[in-house]
């Protein structure tokens, strides 16, 4: 049996013919990309192209396909494919990522043979494509800017990565500090959150980092979050007793949000108190808005500017949070 997979001929062996498509890319031609999700045509985890033809592969036996171009993820390629990936990217549209291959194949089997979809159209045909994650309305605003980025000229502006923050772990001898662990302020005014959580799709990392965003009082575009390293002293699970380091059963923001609100105020008041030294000025004449430190008198700086000295000035024993009138004792910032 003779397939046309991205573009390339190849033989499958003839008992394969009822096999559903799925499991001959995966198991037989190993192309991983193309996911099981429930096996029933019902979560379009399995999209492949088939004649440019979003179709379930779980469901289609592969007999079906010969003499027909089958296009999966790791194949897909072409203006109206790249105009896709640019969108995904620049839209942040990807949490957890497994459905993406069938997202992306469905949303460029739409776009070739309807470029300028409207709404109704784009719920209609990515309907069937479950999202676990719920990223469907960054899904349609991607689409939409696809499909724009197609009707103007169709070049792409470059993509650029930022570097990874070069934060180092920390080590058994580093002086014990409730901030560190868990956030930096670096010179140029980023802020790295170090995630005690890995990111399952479940959106933790966008809320630890608006946790810190809103405490600090900082840009949330300024805020960086890494996975921190394996450190159960650190880092453990306080939902589980602080005895592992633990993600799962959807208490990451449960058992972490606190902590984070707290360190994020630590290093607020730190930033006050070094930029009332510097400036010789009592630090409730100081206002921060945005990631900038600002006085009556007009002078100003960055949380960059004043990070390293901040990092040296005590904790305080009672701290008030920015988001109420509420202060708290720090009893709880320490695992």
């Amino acid at each position: 049996m003779k397939l046309a997979v991205n573009g390339a001929d190849v033989e499958v062996d003839d008992r394969h013919a009822k096999t559903p498509l799925l499991w001959v890319l995966r198991d037989v031609l190993a192309l991983h990309g193309t996911k099981f999700g429930c096996g029933s045509s019902f979560c379009a985890a399995c999209t492949v192209l088939i004649d440019g033809r979003n179709v379930r592969s779980c469901q289609t036996p592969t007999e079906r396909a010969v003499g027909k171009p089958i296009t999966t993820v790791e194949g897909a390629s072409g203006p109206v494919v790249d105009a896709v990936r640019d969108a995904w990217y620049r839209g942040n549209v990807v949490q957890c990522g497994y459905c993406q291959p069938g997202q992306t194949l469905a949303a460029i089997s739409l776009l070739e043979s309807n470029p300028p979809p409207n709404d109704t159209a784009i719920d209609t045909a990515m309907t069937g494509n479950i999202c676990r994650c719920g990223t469907y309305p960054r899904i349609r605003a991607a689409i939409h800017a696809a499909a724009n980025t197609l009707a103007a000229d169709g070049r792409l502006a470059a993509l650029t990565v930022a570097a990874e923050p070069e934060v180092l772990p920390m080590a058994a001898d580093d002086p014990p500090d409730p901030v560190r662990p868990y956030l930096r302020i670096r010179e140029d005014g980023s802020v790295v959150v170090l995630s005690t959580q890995l990111e399952m799709g479940q959106g933790v990392h966008t809320a630890l980092a608006t946790i810190v965003a809103d405490e600090l009082d900082a840009e949330l575009s300024s805020i960086k979050v890494i996975h921190a390293a394996g450190n159960t002293k650190l880092y453990g699970n306080p939902v589980f007793g602080n005895a592992v380091q633990l993600t799962g059963d959807s208490n990451s923001v449960q058992g972490f949000w606190m902590r984070y609100r707290q360190v994020a105020a630590i290093a607020r008041a730190r930033l006050l108190e070094a930029a009332a030294e510097s400036w010789g000025v009592p630090a409730q004449e100081i206002e921060i808005e945005s990631g900038v430190l600002r006085h009556p008198d007009g002078r100003r700086a960055a949380f960059g500017e004043l990070a390293a000295l901040a990092e040296g000035f005590p904790v305080p024993h009672v701290l008030a949070f920015t988001s109420s009138a509420s202060c708290a004792r720090l009893t709880a910032v320490s695992p």
